[in-house]
């Protein structure tokens, strides 16, 4: 057997330009393989194909090409980023073709891909790339089919999917803001477990996929609204694990447990994002949730397609916790809006009873009002029996907590008591929604100082009303808050509120009554407020006083954060007053404001214009001396009968000024001004009866007397207050 073919043996006798060609050939080839290789295993490859690592990034090991157009590449590493989505694929090994001639046509054909152990990550960054703008002139991308029958893993976001995987996968995409068009693509997982952000929710999982989307430009379907654009199938039969939410510890722990319950999907939707009739799921899932994860039972959650979505759920009655789900909810169409999925609510409609016991119930305030002023403090049962019309929870919805703590704050006060709440909707031009929370007994203190009761009291009640319309309710809803006579042990503890050197509350007890509106921040509001002070002792002045009190708030406007007040209204009533050692108690006094506006935010301050009567004008007398340093003819009218009065107030810093004084009965007229505060009083008073005057200059401790022309030399003090 001869050692060189027959073949080569007749090589020398072929056509010398044979010979020449062949031998060009085969030098060509030898110098493919030398330089294909040196360039697919050497820094020259990462420089052609990185040039913008920003967007577009492969790496590799060892890369082998044999045949001209084809490549196998170990250990592969791809990344690319479009506006703020990254794409990162590894894998083992791929083996790619790529079609020559098209290069001529600027394509960049690659008819197949061959992978094999693929790991797939599509995730958000922080940093964006913004996107070219649309345009023709690029290169095209297409890739007929990237297969791979070993995948590992596809990590989506926080959603992981791993197990024994196979794909299929074609796309062509133009550069430089060109279209793209997802090619008709298929993927399939067995034995696969899928987790959520790092809490397994599936397993034993078997999936089947399949997706598609047309040739479109970014502008027309970006982002999420991509998913408008897809024609997609998944089947689904998996393993459920078990939710456990548990909440006895300082922090809820949400987590999984395994199962023997199951989900099953077969979903399709069409172009448009149109869910395909005969889609349904079925999805049965324990629940174990709070203190402890208490089973709370097999949640079964159901999905229907046909004319249009129904969504159906199912928790059986626990009897020791008492919750249960019984929900039976339409969604009007097949359409899915992926650019806003919150477009479902106004079509959705249907029933949902409910009974849940939640270890917290802040979420009910929060729905409610805007800012936490007003909440449901702890735990405690909802029981819930709703109606939805068109997203609307519609008339005749209703809901309840037998018990739980209510806490209101306003104006740095804090109401606490164990309450009972119930909520309803009820007709009206659009439906409106009402909470009536009622609170048997209930104690209020200052918010920096909870044991010190300013009072306490039985039968408060707050009524929240609004637009039932989820999106208005929370803009939109009005607090009322009432009580009656609750009980003021101690009247001495609102010093921290009014008192100060010049006027100090020593003592008594009382009943206060409140009525109050307030919007839904707990900022704004209107009431009346009344206190019905017994046995109050003070001091105003230098002057000792005690008796009973009534206070008549009108509050035409408050702003309760700024604690900012408008008092017009507001009357003041002492009775039965006994001055210093007096022992006449049968003096009484009351101020009526006609305008008026309070600051109690720290320094208090306040002005008003208001009306006086007194019984007799004694007290007014005793602020700018001894009775026993006035002139005869003037002590004689100390009982000279009922004064009338008016003056312009003003607080400021602890300092009392009054201004505008002017009293009168039938035989006796007053004017005077006074300042009180923290260096003493001073202030200019004059009294006349008939022909009769006397002017009273007061400088702390010091009086001089004006008794010869005494209404000219008043007319000539300076005012304290500016002249309303």
């Amino acid at each position: 057997m001869p050692l060189i073919p027959a073949r080569l043996q007749r090589l020398p006798r072929w056509p010398r330009p044979v010979r020449i060609a062949l031998a060009a050939l085969l030098a060509l080839y030898l110098l493919y393989l030398l330089a294909g290789n040196i360039f697919l295993n050497t820094p020259l490859f990462d420089m052609v194909t990185n040039r913008k690592p920003d967007k577009f990034q492969l790496h590799s090991g060892p890369a082998l090409t044999v045949v001209p157009g084809h490549a196998v590449l170990w250990n592969v590493h791809v990344r690319v980023q479009a506006n703020r989505t990254v794409f990162v694929f590894s894998g083992e090994r791929a083996s790619a073709y790529i079609s020559l001639p098209a290069l001529l046509r600027r394509e960049i054909h690659i008819p197949r891909v061959d992978a094999a152990g693929v790991r797939a990550v599509i995730r958000q960054v922080d940093k964006a790339i913004p996107p070219p703008p649309r345009s023709d002139q690029g290169w095209t991308v297409r890739m007929d089919e990237i297969h791979s029958d070993s995948i590992r893993s596809g990590e989506f976001g926080k959603l992981l999917i791993a197990g024994k995987g196979q794909a299929t996968v074609g796309f062509v995409k133009q550069l430089r803001g060109g279209p793209a068009e997802l090619l008709d693509s298929t993927a399939t997982f067995d034995e696969a477990t899928i987790s959520l952000d790092g809490t397994t929710v599936l397993d034993q999982a078997h999936l089947d996929a399949r997706a598609s989307f047309p040739r479109h430009y970014r502008d027309e379907a970006p982002g999420r609204r991509k998913l408008g654009i897809l024609t997609a199938e998944l089947k689904v039969d998996a393993r459920s694990q078990a939710l456990r939410i548990d909440t006895a510890g300082a922090h809820v722990k949400v987590g999984t447990i395994p199962s023997t319950a199951r989900l099953q999907a077969d979903l399709a939707m069409d172009h448009g994002g149109v869910l395909r009739p005969g889609s349904h799921l079925v999805w049965r899932l324990p629940v174990h949730a709070g203190d402890h994860a208490t089973d709370r039972g097999l949640l079964a959650l159901q999905l229907n397609v046909a004319e249009q979505i129904r969504l159906q759920a199912r928790l059986p009655k626990d009897e020791d916790t008492g919750s249960e789900i019984d929900a039976d909810l339409h969604i009007a169409g097949r359409t899915i809006p992926f650019d806003d999925l919150s477009d479902l609510l106004p079509r959705t409609s249907g029933d949902v009873r409910a009974s849940w016991k939640f270890e917290s119930l802040n979420w009910i305030s929060e729905l409610i009002v805007r800012k936490p002023w007003f909440r449901l403090d702890g735990g405690g049962l909802v029981k819930a029996d709703l109606k939805l019309a068109n997203g609307q929870l519609a008339p005749g919805s209703t809901a309840e907590v037998p018990q739980v703590v209510a806490i209101a704050d306003v104006a740095g006060v804090r109401m606490r008591g164990d309450a009972h709440a119930k909520g309803r909707i009820t007709e009206g031009a659009t439906p409106q929604a009402e909470l009536k929370v009622e609170i048997p007994q209930f104690r209020a203190a200052p918010m920096n100082a909870p044991d010190q009761v300013l009072f306490d009291g039985r039968a408060m009640s707050l009524d929240l009303t609004g637009d039932a319309r989820l999106k208005e309710l929370k803009e939109g809803v009005r607090a009322r808050l009432r009580f009656n006579d609750a009980r003021v042990p101690d009247l001495s503890r609102y010093n921290r509120f009014v008192g100060n050197d010049q006027l100090r509350l020593l003592g008594g007890t009382g009943l206060l009554s409140g009525d109050v509106e307030l919007d839904t921040s707990g900022r704004i509001g209107t009431g009346k407020a009344d206190l019905r002070g017994e046995g109050a002792r003070m001091q105003l002045a230098g002057v000792a006083m005690r008796g009973d009190a009534l206070l008549r708030a009108r509050i035409k406007r408050a702003d309760f954060e700024q604690k900012q007040f408008d008092l017009g209204g507001t009357t003041v009533r002492l009775q039965d007053v006994r001055i210093a050692d007096s022992t006449d108690a049968g003096w009484w006094g009351e101020l009526a404001v006609r305008s008026g506006h309070l600051g109690a935010s720290a320094p208090l301050n306040a002005d008003a214009v208001a009306d006086i009567r007194l019984r007799d004008a004694g007290p007014l007398l005793d602020v700018f001396g001894e009775r026993s340093a006035y002139p005869r003819w003037v002590l004689g009218l100390v009982d000279s009968g009922e004064v009338q009065a008016s003056g312009q107030l003003r607080w400021r810093q602890g300092q009392l000024v009054v201004d505008d004084l002017e009293a009168e009965n039938a035989r006796l007229s007053l004017r005077g001004r006074l300042d009180i505060g923290k260096p003493g009083k001073r202030g200019d008073l004059y009294l006349r009866w008939g022909v009769l005057g006397a002017g009273i200059e007061l400088d702390g401790e010091n009086r001089q007397w004006h008794l010869a022309g005494a209404k000219e030399w008043y007319e000539k003090q300076p005012r304290l207050l500016p002249a309303r």
